[in-house]
């Protein structure tokens, strides 16, 4: 029986070799299938990648949580604070440690004194605080355990700190340390083989997990036709609704793979790059997921259809959510269109049709709640439409419900509420109450209405809106010299109902253009409706990977801005100008070069002259002689020079239609539209738009204000008259004294026929 058992183990150890070395075959068969047939294709398909450990160094300061100056204070008040960081999932941490950098008060006891950290909970080190290390700048190394290392991670400072033996005061100021800025995390990574399962989507494709932006190449056939644009499209900013604030930066590349990263493939059966001539052609919409041949964890997302139509359609179905991800492949049998989205509904925009409860504006649980001896502000965002007609006076309604616990009655504990870093009302705490309510309207023109408490004035707020409602407690302590009693302080908790409100209702939607402010905030007004069904993109060039890379980091940007894809935009090529005229109706967004038929007016040569005189003159003081007296052209016939880097946004009356705007992206040169579309990817530069032309060369801006100005909206004629006598002052006195006439000539009239009447009486009394 041993000797059968023995040859039977044999049997099926040998047949187990043969079924993987036929498993291993088809492998690599299959591999050859999706890749292309010619080994000496250009570029190659296979990119060499060795499996190796990566060293990332994060700096204290690019961690979350961290204090604007990027160090981290410690107190008695505040012992505890925490800092966070993110892994993505096909990461896999093989050694971590931390390079800490921090100066303990020189009042400390030394040793009794000393700071822990944690790392998801789990303490990892203790540091006692030694006397030679008071007041000084001290290093130490902290090891990190990398088995309870996860997707998102915390890191936790305790501070421990005694300055006295006797009677100590938790509030005392000599009780500190502080966290420089200098400490750096450093982790070793090495990536990890994610398998071809589309049910992870959108990873590792769109990055969810870190506060890193995502860099995601797509690639096209030699080709690309407008359909395969529109797909691209309305892909590039469902990835930008995904990635939300990181932001997203699409590489653009025809009949080649990037050096380095992942891919998303748009390709048709008549028209696919080269190196992927030979994939299997398709009779349904398709979307797989694949490796790219030679890497460790790099993925292709590849997007194949029939037609060019048929990409749209698979495209429109990933970013409604129509599509059931399970396994490498998923094929769109069935597709239904949703309903067309209707103004201002954008997701991520407050709804001014109704009160917006404090609820429905958090991101987390626990967002409206706080504690500690000195909680911490509890913050919300606020995102409004950005034509929102506020003037000089108005007001809103605001219904205020918190909790706190009973603060001290020795000194002053208040509630402040910021708006946007401005101090707005100070609400004093009851000490014998719990909870207060503080409600408030004013009506839109300002007039006082003597039931109210307070009020909020709206001159504050903006497209986006921070509110910080911060609790402030007063802290004593009180001792005699013979004699000492210790409490130890309950930490104060403090809570904002989510049933508070604003109320926007009474608020109009009207608002002065061009106004590039807007569109760089909210991208303003495509995305009066979210789905950009109103907007018409003109290309000037389809080929051009710069122009393309810019139109779809700007879709990126508006989708991020919305939360909402743009399904139902239009896409033109310039040189159709029947196609841009039956597009007049829409707003027109225009990359690259401005054809004739939307530049031929008065008013947009104003615009376009001032640009290129910005271009030539703007950056004058550092790059002099950068163009020369041939180059006097108009912006949309700019060609390359020999200094370039250059690009404009501008925007004016779209000259189809008075009530539409168009916004262009133009530049000097390819290496001037690549810096733009840098520049626009959402979180990721410091430069502001405004006015009606607005001049980016690399980091640096320049905004002018040209060109004539219009309104859009829609505001009823007393509110018009109203917004028209704020800015002239001359003609609502003229309109005073005019009124005052008028007024004063239907009085004697009234006066002088109630005397007629009079008379006459007495004239019949005295003949009777």
């Amino acid at each position: 029986m041993r000797k059968l058992s023995s040859a039977l183990t044999c049997l099926f150890c040998l047949m187990s070799v043969l079924s993987f070395s036929v498993k291993a075959e088809d492998t690599v068969k299959a591999e050859a299938t999706l890749v292309a047939s010619e080994v000496d294709s250009t570029p190659p398909l296979s990119r060499a990648e060795n499996i190796t450990t990566t060293y990332i160094h994060y700096p204290f300061e690019k961690l979350e949580w961290v204090d604007p100056s990027g160090s981290l204070a410690l107190s008695g008040i505040t012992p505890r604070r925490s800092v966070r960081f993110t892994v993505k999932r096909n990461e896999i941490v093989t050694k971590s440690y931390m390079e800490l950098f921090y100066t303990p008060s020189p009042s400390l006891i030394p040793v009794r004194s000393q700071l822990n950290v944690y790392l998801n909970g789990i303490m990892q080190k203790t540091i006692p605080i030694h006397k030679e290390d008071l007041g000084k700048k001290v290093s130490t190394e902290v090891a990190l355990d990398t088995h309870i290392i996860r997707d998102e991670n915390l890191i936790e400072f305790e501070f421990i700190g005694h300055y006295t033996d006797y009677c100590e005061n938790p509030v005392d100021t000599t009780l500190w340390l502080n966290i420089s800025a200098q400490t750096t995390l450093h982790l070793g990574k090495q990536l990890l083989h994610l398998a071809n399962d589309l049910s992870s989507f959108p990873l590792p494709f769109i990055n969810t997990s870190t506060g890193d932006k995502t860099v995601l190449s797509l690639i096209f056939p030699q080709e690309p036709d407008l359909e395969t644009i529109k797909a691209a499209s309305i892909f590039s900013s469902y990835g930008g609704t995904i990635s939300s604030w990181r932001g997203v930066d699409y590489p653009v590349f025809l009949d080649k793979l990037p050096s380095e990263g992942n891919a998303v493939v748009f390709m048709t059966n008549s028209n696919r790059p080269v190196f992927l001539k030979d994939y299997p052609k398709t009779d349904t919409p398709v979307i797989e997921m694949a490796d790219i041949p030679g890497t460790q964890s790099d993925k292709m997302l590849i997007i194949n259809a029939p037609d060019s139509q048929g990409l749209v359609v698979a495209c429109r179905a990933l970013a409604q959510g129509n599509v059931l991800f399970n396994g490498p492949l998923s094929r769109i049998l069935e597709f239904k269109e949703i309903e067309k989205r209707k103004p201002y509904d954008a997701p991520n925009w407050a709804d001014t049709s109704k009160k917006i409860t404090f609820g429905s504006l958090t991101n987390f649980e626990g967002q409206l709640s706080s504690q500690g001896f000195a909680p911490a502000p509890i913050e919300l965002e606020l995102n409004l439409p950005p034509d929102l007609y506020f003037v000089n006076g108005s007001r809103i309604a605001m219904d205020l419900i918190y909790k706190y616990t009973k603060p001290s009655k020795l000194g002053l504990s208040q509630m402040r509420l910021i708006i946007n870093e401005k101090l707005i009302r100070s609400y004093p705490l009851n000490p014998d109450e719990e909870t207060d309510e503080i409600s408030e309207y004013i009506p839109l023109l300002g007039n006082l209405n003597i039931f109210n408490r307070t009020n909020v004035d709206t001159s504050f707020l903006r497209a986006q809106n921070q509110f910080r409602f911060d609790f402030k407690y007063s802290l004593m302590f009180t001792s005699k010299m013979n004699e000492c009693n210790t409490i130890v302080p309950i930490p104060n908790r403090v809570e904002i109902d989510p049933n508070s409100s604003f109320d926007f209702t009474n608020i109009y939607h009207f608002t002065k253009m061009p106004n590039l402010n807007t569109f760089w905030q909210s991208g303003y007004p495509f995305s009066i409706y979210a789905d950009l069904q109103r907007t018409a993109i003109v290309l000037s060039e389809l080929n051009e990977t710069s122009e393309l890379n810019t139109l779809f980091n700007t879709l990126a940007r508006i989708g991020s801005q919305l939360g909402y894809p743009a399904l139902n935009l239009e896409i033109i090529d310039a040189r159709h100008e029947e196609a841009i005229k039956a597009a007049g109706d829409k707003d027109f967004l225009v990359i690259g070069r401005i054809p004739d038929v939307l530049s031929n007016n008065e008013n947009a040569a104003i615009v376009l002259n001032k640009t290129e005189q910005s271009i030539k003159t703007s950056f004058n003081d550092s790059m002099p002689n950068r163009f020369t007296e041939e180059k006097a052209v108009a912006v949309q016939n700019i060609k390359q020079s020999n200094y370039t880097g250059i690009g404009a946004i501008v925007s004016y009356r779209s000259p189809l239609s008075d009530e539409r705007t168009l916004v262009a992206i133009i530049s000097d040169s390819s290496e001037g539209m690549s810096n733009i579309s840098q520049n626009i990817i959402v979180n990721h530069s410091s430069i502001i738009a405004a006015g009606s032309v607005t001049v980016i060369d690399h980091n640096r801006a320049k905004n002018y204000d040209v060109g004539d100005s219009y309104y859009i909206g829609d505001l009823p004629w007393y509110q018009r008259m109203y917004y028209m006598l704020l800015e002239s002052p001359f003609l609502l006195m003229f309109l005073c004294l005019f009124s005052a006439l008028i007024f004063c000539v239907l009085m004697y009239r009234t006066l002088r026929r109630i005397q007629r009447a009079r008379l006459r009486l007495q004239a019949l009394r005295k003949e009777q």
